[in-house]
């Protein structure tokens, strides 16, 4: 069954204003600090109250403003895994893996002790959340919110506090956490690469809105919008040349990723010429920083490329034609 939301809530200056509907399938939701995206999933648990709307699980109301319908957190059984875990101090990782479990207490000592081994908690049951890692707090979340059988998951930015090694560990077992759930599983990030990982699908939220929803392939190769673009690893943005204009409502841009930019060849409909003013090193690629009359590029090439530019060079590149991107700029 699908999640379906459609809702407005106004705090201060913000306003939220979403319309969707989830499959039930992990959809990454996918925007820039402060676009809405955690205010999206308090609603959808009920930790938040919109303003109007309605949010529906299949045939489930779980808000209607219309119909004066707000369901209690608690009874809309959606899985939440907060930022910094929430876990409760003054109980054990059993204790707190065991918090919201229904049944009797023989059925709930089994699934924990079945949860446990999943997570390779085992050895910690009767430790304390402060003498606990990063990953193993993490582990004991994921083991807490799937011991209370969710209809929907809602993970909150969940790797924000691990570093790059356990963020890489964990991923793994959340990976396998959304293989295994049949129903709806929303993912907050603003980490496109970590998206096409872990959900084959996302929606992009700007400003309070989504502005783009589908596949993470097509979102990646095609965006229409520059907020996808950028959340995408877009970083160069132009005025539309004159033989790019388009005829659509609305203000476009020109979108081109630093990685297909090539050397100019004669015939090219669109070039860039300018000086090389920085060259960022990487591991395995390079980042050229290009003054241009139209602003500061940005182009990416491996190390092993012939006659790599200099600071000072002066240098015209372009790029095939499919790999220009004519982008709607969607923020007001």
């Amino acid at each position: 069954m699908s999640l379906c939301v459609d809702i407005h809530k106004k705090l201060g200056v913000f306003s939220l204003d979403m319309q969707a509907e989830f499959p039930d399938a992990p959809t990454a939701i996918i925007g820039a600090s402060g676009s809405g995206k955690s205010l999206l999933l308090r609603c959808i648990a009920g930790i938040a109250v919109p303003d109007t709307g309605c949010i529906a699980l299949g045939e489930k109301i779980w808000y209607d403003s219309t119909k004066h319908i707000s369901v209690p957190p608690q009874r809309r059984h959606a899985g939440y895994l907060f930022q910094q875990y929430a876990l409760f101090e003054n109980k054990t990782v059993a204790g707190n893996i065991m918090t919201g479990m229904r049944g009797t207490k023989q059925e709930k000592q089994q699934a924990c002790t079945e949860l446990m081994q999943r997570f390779q908690l085992t050895a910690l049951a009767k430790h304390r959340p402060a003498q606990l890692s990063g990953g193993q707090k993490q582990r004991t979340a994921l083991a807490r919110m799937l011991g209370a059988q969710p209809e929907v998951l809602l993970l909150d930015e969940p790797f924000s506090a691990l570093d790059t090694y356990l963020r890489s560990e964990v991923r793994q077992q959340m990976a396998e956490v959304l293989a295994s759930h049949v129903s709806v599983s929303l993912l907050v990030t603003h980490d496109f690469s970590e998206a096409m990982q872990l959900c084959p699908c996302a929606a992009v939220v700007s400003d309070g809105r989504i502005v783009e929803q589908g596949k993470c392939m097509d979102l990646w190769h095609n965006p229409k919008t520059r907020a996808c673009a950028e959340l995408t690893g877009m970083r160069n943005f132009f005025p539309l040349p004159d033989d790019l204009q388009t005829e659509k409502h609305g203000k476009y841009c020109l979108g081109i990723r630093p990685e297909d930019f090539r050397p100019a060849r004669e015939g090219d409909a669109v070039t860039f010429s300018g000086m090389v003013q920085r060259i960022l090193p990487g591991i395995h690629t390079d980042q050229v920083v290009i003054q241009t009359p139209q602003g500061m590029l940005i182009w990416t090439i491996a190390h092993d490329t012939d006659h790599l530019p200099r600071i000072g060079n002066c240098i015209a590149l372009s790029a095939d034609t499919h790999r220009f991107h004519i982008l709607k700029i969607d923020k007001t």
